[in-house]
């Protein structure tokens, strides 16, 4: 099918759009053209575009999993009726070809049907992990395999949750057992430290690429700084004398630790030292993040306030926007509660600056400073197109043809599930 180059994807309106709603049939309009002139495209004697594609297999219940120069299915053992599962391993397509490749497995492993595979990372010298949690023992476990045999190097409790070149941070997820924090040599599994873990939240800082400390918030309302080396602890601030029962939460933005106490006080501490800077009541907060030059404070109720890092102070607050999913230095790419439409908005007083219709993101694992998203055409696929926060349009990258949606991007790949249940994934354009 040879795809034609359509452009822009959305209109441009003459003045920057205020408080009015997308028009559907506007919002449409762009979705018909489309999937028209893509229909026309592919009805004549036009052969098929050469592109990097390929199909993997995936049976109904399958989990697919792009990891560096692989990707791995997570899919029910043929013939057997246990639950039983397997995890294969498959090359990324690497060649140009007309139809879509069919790769065979490089290898496969038996994962037991109460396990459930929720991460897979590639990391240095030719490794995978593979964390699963177990539904009859309520553990979790990390399994290190190499690339290119699956064979198990080692197993650790726990789960990853940051890699290093030559380090990996691993928490537990248990119910039953103490739960504990732990730094593992990424080679060998060499412990490097461990702690016991009373965790509400564990959030960490980077600099220059590299862990630096580690906050935990426990459920006993202590906030505690860790040494990311030592594992030992920093910084300590008791819980307050009036902590009620609930759970008290960190997160790390910059240098500063916001906590949310009793879901209604955000409190700025510096992470050296936990000093306070600032508190403020925001009615029903569940967690503070940084939003560019701002941090954003979202509300169980729906919404989010738009707090200044150095005061406090609430810059802005909107019950119309259910989430912030990418910013710049001014604007934020956000999604509308009511439409769960993409929109643009002024970072600094929450004005809207652009709408852009409906499309659903696709999972991304790694920091872009654009969003890839979806939209579906009927009986051809999905349009694949790039958003950013600058309020330009979304622009058109692709035509995803058969796919039908659960759109995943990671190392130039986006894999999709295609309408007859199996996974296809292709090579982005440059």
């Amino acid at each position: 099918m040879t795809l034609i180059d359509l452009g822009e994807l959305t209109e441009q309106t003459d003045p920057p759009p205020s408080q009015r709603r997308p028009r559907p049939g506007n919002r449409w309009l762009a979705v018909v053209v489309v999937a028209l002139l893509v229909l026309l495209a592919s009805g004549g004697a036009t052969p098929p575009a050469r592109r990097i594609h390929a199909i993997v297999p995936a049976a109904l219940g399958s989990d697919l999993f792009l990891a560096g120069d692989q990707i791995l299915t997570v899919t029910p053992r043929p013939g057997v009726t246990d639950g039983s599962q397997e995890l294969l391993a498959y090359p990324r397509p690497d060649r140009v070809t007309a139809a879509p490749q069919r790769p065979v497995p490089l290898w496969r492993r038996p994962v037991p049907s109460q396990n459930r595979v929720y991460r897979v990372q590639s990391v240095a010298d030719g490794g995978i992990l593979v964390a699963t949690a177990n539904w009859e023992t309520g553990t979790t476990e990390t399994v290190r395999l190499d690339a290119r045999t699956g064979q198990e190097s080692w197993r650790v409790p726990g789960i990853t949750i940051m890699e290093m070149p030559d380090r990996a941070l691993l928490r537990t997820f248990s119910d039953r057992e103490p739960n504990v924090l732990r730094m593992i040599e990424l080679a060998t599994a060499r412990e490097l430290w461990s702690m016991p873990l009373s965790a509400a939240s564990v959030d960490y800082r980077q600099r220059d690429g590299m862990l630096d400390s580690i906050v935990v918030a426990t459920v006993d309302g202590e906030v505690q700084v860790i040494d990311s080396m030592t594992g030992t602890v920093r910084h300590r601030l008791p819980a307050p004398d009036d902590h009620a029962s609930g759970y008290q939460q960190a997160w790390v933005a910059g240098d500063l630790v916001a906590v949310v106490r009793n879901s209604n006080t955000v409190v700025a501490l510096t992470i050296d030292g936990l000093v306070e800077r600032w508190q403020v009541t925001v009615p029903t907060a569940t967690y503070v993040t940084a939003c560019g030059p701002l941090l954003c404070a979202g509300l169980a109720s729906g919404g989010l306030q738009i707090l200044d890092p150095a005061t406090g102070a609430v810059r802005w607050g909107s019950e119309e926007i259910l989430d912030i999913v990418l910013v710049d230095d001014r604007n934020a790419l956000a999604v509308a509660r009511n439409t769960n439409e993409m929109v643009t908005i002024r970072l600094s007083s929450g004005a809207l600056l652009a709408e852009h219709g409906s499309w659903n993101m696709v999972v991304r694992y790694e920091y872009e400073p654009q969003m890839l998203a979806v939209r579906t055409v009927p009986e051809v696929g999905l349009v694949l197109a790039r958003l950013d926060p600058s309020g330009a349009p979304a622009r058109r990258i692709d035509v995803l043809s058969d796919a039908g949606g659960d759109c995943q991007g990671r190392s130039d790949l986006i894999a999709c599930r295609l309408l007859d249940g199996n996974y296809g994934v292709w090579q982005l354009p440059h």
